[in-house]
């Protein structure tokens, strides 16, 4: 927000001069009118071809595209400039070399813009219609290509949006960019809102660039509109809100282009992921079921030197994604390889994604056997917790750091996930199933193993420290089970000097 801020604080320092010229158009000859099919230009992506949605007799029915706008051929940039205020706003098409210089302007004479606000008028068509055919509600929406949560469509653009956050401006703003970084989309946050009760059944719901923009830029048909079956269903008491249904990535191209140059780099540029004991364990007995759970706090965290970034691109017709390590020395990406896999969590409470292969929870008996195991085993990393600030490539302030984590929503096209050296992810297991049940256990000595990086498909420096146990005593009857927690080498987590909010 703060790089946003100064260019925004930029732009409108400008205006003071009330008169600006128009960089001047640079045009080759081999680049063609406007609308040439050698400029950068966009597409669409949905994320759900079925859905279910639920209308209620008090606020009708809400209903959303699950689609993005992608550029296609290199970035996607225009330009907005007024010469004075006195001036209609002229957009332009710009090229930028690899360097980030312009290379070419192409102005765009038939596009009319009034309102900097809006961004694009008039740009997208969302049309729902019943099993008729008939339409029930088709309107456009003006469209702002600047979005703060932008999502990558693969890696072959930069790791982070260098475009503005956001369209809003001063009302003395004389010039904007619009656009859509290489490899990134815009999700098409527009809502139609139907105010009576419809017939439950299927309908359509589409959405569509318009024939405008179309031609202006060139879009293939199959990447200008795409269309969602929608089942409606009215809300009673027994009803809930039904889970979107799958994707359809088919024109995402992500996979492939996401597979290719990897590359693993040396420890340098490694991670190292340790587990630490459990803590803030307890004995939750349930009266009403007879059940008892051992629940406690796991953290595992990232001893460097560099930071552990993982990364999910959609997968076709899959609530999966794949997953990639992504390698850093000195804050410049150095490599990269697959490394499991992400998948949406849709248990109340969580409904976002998740990362598959961090880490595990067991519970050992005296020999040190398994004799329960926790089923949390997917995690959106964070740094939760400060670990160790002194270790080499410490972060001290990973929330304001460019690489950050973002767990996302069911329709998102991608994942970026993020702990930081020196921080630790700390989870709690306090629900059933996530934590252990004893209830049938004997009493006597257990371990609570907390194992990193179970299966190894994270690249790290080490795995000599991806195991941690806390020794603990279970005692008491059944159905009224407690824990006894010796300290760990003379700390004491479960006292009330040490004990967090887990306990």
């Amino acid at each position: 927000m703060r790089t946003s801020r100064r260019s925004f604080v930029a732009i409108v320092s400008t205006a003071a001069a009330i008169t600006i010229p128009l960089l001047a158009a640079t045009v080759p000859a081999s680049a063609g009118s406007s609308g040439t099919s050698t400029l950068p230009s966009v597409r669409l992506i949905g994320t759900q071809d079925q859905m279910t949605v639920v209308q209620t007799r008090r606020n009708g029915l809400y209903v959303s595209p699950s689609a993005y706008v992608a550029s296609a051929g290199g970035a996607f940039e225009l330009w907005a400039q007024r010469a004075s205020y006195s001036e209609p706003l002229v957009v332009s098409q710009v090229v930028r070399q690899r360097d980030g210089d312009v290379k070419l302007i192409q102005p765009l004479p038939d596009i009319t813009v009034t309102d900097l606000r809006h961004g694009l008028p008039e740009f997208l068509r969302i049309t729902f219609t019943n099993s008729k055919g008939e339409a029930i509600r088709d309107r456009k929406y003006d469209f702002c290509p600047n979005d703060y949560r932008g999502q990558r469509v693969n890696d072959n653009g930069p790791e982070n949006q260098t475009y503005p956050e956001m369209c809003y401006t001063n009302p003395f703003t004389v010039g904007m960019i619009w656009g859509i970084d290489r490899g990134w989309a815009t999700q098409v946050r527009r809502y139609l809102h139907i105010h009576h009760l419809l017939p439950e059944g299927s309908y359509q719901l589409r959405v569509s660039l318009t024939k405008f923009y179309r031609d202006q830029f060139q879009v293939a048909p199959e990447d200008a509109a795409f269309t969602t079956n929608v089942d409606v269903v009215t809300k009673s008491s027994t009803t809930r809100t039904a889970k979107i249904g799958r994707s359809d990535l088919r024109r995402s191209g992500q996979s492939s282009l996401t597979e290719a140059r990897s590359t693993v780099p040396g420890p340098d540029a490694l991670p190292d992921i340790a587990a630490l004991p459990a803590w803030g364990i307890n004995v939750d007995n349930h009266r009403k079921s007879g059940r008892s759970y051992i629940r406690f706090g796991a953290t595992v965290w990232n001893r460097g030197p560099s930071p552990l970034v993982v990364e999910g691109f959609r997968e076709d017709n899959t609530e999966i994604m794949k997953a990639f390590q992504y390698f850093y020395r000195d804050g410049d990406l150095v490599g990269k390889a697959r490394a499991g896999t992400m998948e949406y969590d849709h248990a109340d409470g969580h409904e976002h994604w998740h990362f598959r292969d961090f880490a595990n929870y067991s519970l050992l008996n005296a020999e040190k056997t398994q004799v329960v195991r926790s089923t949390k085993e997917a995690f959106c990393l964070a740094p939760t917790d400060i670990i160790d600030l002194t270790v080499a490539g410490a972060s001290m302030r990973p929330w304001l750091e460019g690489l950050g984590t973002a767990c996302g929503e069911l329709d998102s096209l991608w994942i970026r996930e993020v702990l930081q050296t020196g921080w630790g992810d700390t989870y709690a297991q306090y629900r059933p199933g996530q934590s252990f049940d004893v209830t049938d256990l004997p009493n006597g000595k257990y371990f609570v193993e907390v194992r990193a990086n179970p299966d190894g498909r994270l690249y790290e420096v080490t795995d000599a420290n991806n195991v941690a146990l806390r020794k603990i005593f279970i005692r008491g009857p059944a159905g009224d089970r407690r824990v006894v927690v010796p300290p760990y080498q003379g700390i004491d987590t479960e006292s009330g000097d040490n004990c967090s909010f887990l306990c």
